[in-house]
């Protein structure tokens, strides 16, 4: 991996900026901080304010864990095209895709909260119903050993048995039939003709995307990690802002970047956010 804020990174920014490309970005610890209550998550001001400059230049996607309800929540109108679930939720999915998944995701809730609810209660777990999957935060827990092995004595009893991903203090389980991360920026590239595309993430969620290894996507991970599949990646999550930024000021010096996203002559100079 590549430190991506370098004179060879930012060519390769640029060399993105001179066709159609997608933006896709996580949202947990890429466009927002980690923090301890997983309902507290939302995104700084500069990151927001070069997040809708870019979303108003180019087509620009959020590809999270968190459902499409709860990115809304958080993010507006900022950014057009939000997917959920890991990759599973959006209007890229069939509708019968997506009812067999809420099926299986309903079906292992009952059996967790029917059998296991009380031993959740005590550890501190807690299982998020995402509908089309679910997530067993333990970041607030004292005793982690034990709420590991909760999560994984119960993971042990769904059927069908599902794809695990595991995050930062979080454990996701997803039905085998779902989509991910990586075939919904591939869909998404589709549905938009983006030739190229832009993807950022921090965590094994995002190794999905990483993985493809498509020469048309540029990958960067937040936090270097050996092993990782990613191309670039920023030191830490404030970066992001630097890269927004960066993407912005150069896509608006060449008037061809935005194709297809405004009229031509309509870029302006963009004034900084306050701090």
């Amino acid at each position: 991996m590549d430190y991506l804020l370098t004179e060879k990174g930012k060519l390769d920014l640029e060399a993105i900026l001179k066709g159609r490309s997608l933006y896709a970005f996580d949202f947990d610890g890429t466009l927002a901080k980690i923090v301890r209550e997983h309902h507290a998550a939302r995104l700084s001001r500069p990151i927001r304010f070069w997040l809708e400059k870019l979303a108003t230049r180019a087509p620009t996607a959020i590809i999270s864990g968190r459902s499409v309800e709860d990115l809304r929540s958080r993010v507006g109108t900022t950014v057009p095209h939000l997917i959920g679930n890991h990759g599973s939720e959006g209007p890229h999915t069939r509708q019968e895709d997506i009812q067999q998944v809420r099926e299986t995701s309903s079906g292992w809730l009952e059996l967790i909260t029917g059998r296991f609810q009380d031993e959740l209660t005590r550890s501190g777990v807690v299982v998020e119903n995402k509908s089309y999957s679910l997530s067993f935060h333990y970041r607030t827990v004292d005793q982690r050993d034990e709420a590991r092995a909760l999560i994984t004595r119960i993971i042990a009893e769904l059927s069908p048995p599902p794809r695990i991903v595991l995050g930062k203090s979080v454990v996701n389980v997803m039905p085998p039939t779902a989509s991910h991360k990586g075939t919904a920026l591939l869909e998404y590239m589709r549905r938009l003709d983006c030739s190229t595309a832009l993807y950022v993430g921090d965590d094994e969620t995002d190794e999905d995307v990483f993985a493809l290894r498509d020469h048309r996507i540029l990958t960067v991970r937040v936090g270097k990690k050996k092993g990782s599949a990613a191309r670039y990646f920023l030191k830490r999550q404030t970066e992001i802002t630097e890269m927004l930024r960066l993407l912005v000021e150069v896509g608006d010096q060449s008037i061809h970047t935005w194709s297809g996203c405004h009229e031509h002559g309509a870029t302006r100079p963009v004034p900084h956010p306050n701090e």
